[in-house]
């Protein structure tokens, strides 16, 4: 009785839950395909695969995927922009089945190439029309939550692969792998509706409302002309917003636009330019080695847990403390743990004091940075992308932060060992800390609170932000 007295009460919520749920093993399955180069690699080189691969193959297999993450979103945009987020969806779960099957039953290493070149046209659609789906359809109230739930997916299934990976065979890997994108597939067809936004956007206006009523959860003691109210209060804003043109060029088409794409470019460069994937793919080698209790590759799986730990943190925190505090704190931190890394580095590479006895410094340093990153900056960056723009251009957005976070990433992945071996550790995490520090005080100043607003409420506070900044 309690329980079908609950459900009646928050029927939309529970709505919500199943279908972020259900979206949520799209991330978990692309943290599946960022952590098998790791677990797969040696194994290939040995022949596990059935035929030879060489290590220049193994190069461009690694790769692939970070290219058409990259390209997907320029080259089939239009496609994507155009088919709905359901659609998408669907899309992204076909193609990692496909994906999953070629890398499952390959016969030589053009095979692993292919699938590699097509799991990463699936991701790209995991980074952008997931965190807009779920702002789309979630209350105002948990809709931070849902968007953390559905980020923080992507290290449950890192974690999750990497746990069982070392224990069974390369075929088990890919087959446990390719089970979970037909689950996906089967979840998204059983229990995602789409968008009542998409079908606005297409003045569908019956399916529109269908969707608006099964995603809702509505106030104790609402009636039919409340519902009726907030339907016609959604439609007015997208017509609205629909009134502009969708195109990259509107993203700077009006001031509140122009502060959005502020904020998101900004905070997508800062994501990777704080060190994040720099650090994970090169902590292994950078990290001082020695006698005591810590040592790279066990503190490597300590940051995967911690990371997963604070993702899971944030979720509770983001719709009650708020997304500026939180990133202003995720930030702040960032800069505390890289620069103690940066300060053991200048005086192991810069002086004569023997450092035997504080080695243990950088590790510190390592797991307070993650700690803080998991907080906001893993998910903040995405989950801001859906919320602060109009429906006319908020697919743009997201295709622009996912360039900006990737190019930025790529960049510090580039230029790392560079930098290292030629000036020293030392200075590329003096870079790190300017970086974090300069997000801190961006966030600071720039960044406004959108907790608890609706989308609509979130444009008119985002109009009247930019309109106090023409005046200043």
């Amino acid at each position: 009785m309690f329980k079908s007295s609950w459900l009646q009460q928050n029927e939309g919520y529970a709505r919500q839950l199943l279908v972020c749920c259900s979206v949520s093993i799209l991330p978990f399955v692309y943290g599946l395909l960022e952590m098998w180069p790791s677990l797969s690699i040696e194994r290939v080189l040995d022949g596990a695969a059935g035929f030879p691969v060489s290590e220049a193959e193994i190069s461009v297999i690694v790769t692939m995927p970070t290219l058409a993450e990259a390209i997907t979103p320029l080259a089939l945009g239009f496609v994507l922009v155009n088919v709905g987020r359901k659609t998408n969806l669907l899309l992204n779960a076909i193609v990692y089945i496909l994906a999953w099957v070629l890398i499952t039953f390959a016969e030589c290493p053009l095979y692993l190439v292919v699938a590699h070149f097509i799991a990463g046209f699936g991701s790209a659609i995991v980074l952008i029309i997931g965190p807009i789906f779920l702002s789309e359809i979630a209350d105002k109230s948990n809709r931070g939550a849902l968007v953390s739930i559905y980020i923080t997916a992507v290290s449950v299934g890192q974690i999750f692969f990497t746990g069982i990976g070392i224990y069974i065979s390369y075929y088990v890997l890919n087959w446990i792998a390719l089970v979970l994108a037909v689950l996906a597939l089967l979840c998204l067809v059983a229990f995602v509706t789409e968008s009542p936004y998409w079908f606005m956007i297409r003045r569908d206006d019956k399916k529109a409302e269908e969707s608006f009523r099964y995603y809702r959860n509505p106030t104790a003691g609402e009636g039919e002309e409340q519902v009726k109210a907030a339907l016609a209060e959604v439609r007015a804003t997208v017509e609205t917003e629909m009134l502009s043109a969708s195109s990259y060029r509107e993203m700077f088409g009006n001031p509140s636009n122009i502060q959005a794409s502020i904020i998101v470019i900004a905070l997508s460069v800062f994501q990777g330019a704080c060190g994040i994937i720099a650090i994970l793919t090169y902590a292994s080698t950078t990290l001082p080695k020695y006698d005591g209790f810590w040592q790279p590759n066990p503190t490597i799986a300590v940051v995967s847990i911690l990371n997963l730990v604070t993702n899971i943190i944030s979720v509770g925190l983001i719709d009650t403390l708020g997304r500026k505090p939180l990133t202003i704190l995720s930030n702040g931190g960032n800069a505390l743990g890289t620069a103690i890394v940066a300060f053991y580095y200048v005086i192991d590479e810069y002086t004569d004091y023997d450092t035997t006895d504080i080695k243990w410094v950088p590790y510190i340093g390592l797991l307070v940075f993650i700690s803080f990153y998991g907080l906001a900056m893993a998910t903040i960056p995405h989950l801001l992308a859906g919320e602060l723009f109009p429906a006319n251009v908020r697919y743009q957005a997201n295709v622009i932060s996912t360039i900006c976070f990737a190019g930025s990433c790529a960049f510090f992945n580039y230029i790392y060992l560079g930098v290292c071996h030629s000036v020293g550790v030392s200075v590329m995490f003096g870079l790190f800390t300017l970086f974090n520090v300069a997000a801190t005080v961006f966030s600071c100043v720039y960044v406004f609170e959108t907790k608890n607003l609706t989308l609509a409420e979130i444009q008119l506070l985002a109009a009247g932000k930019a309109q106090q900044r023409g005046a200043a």
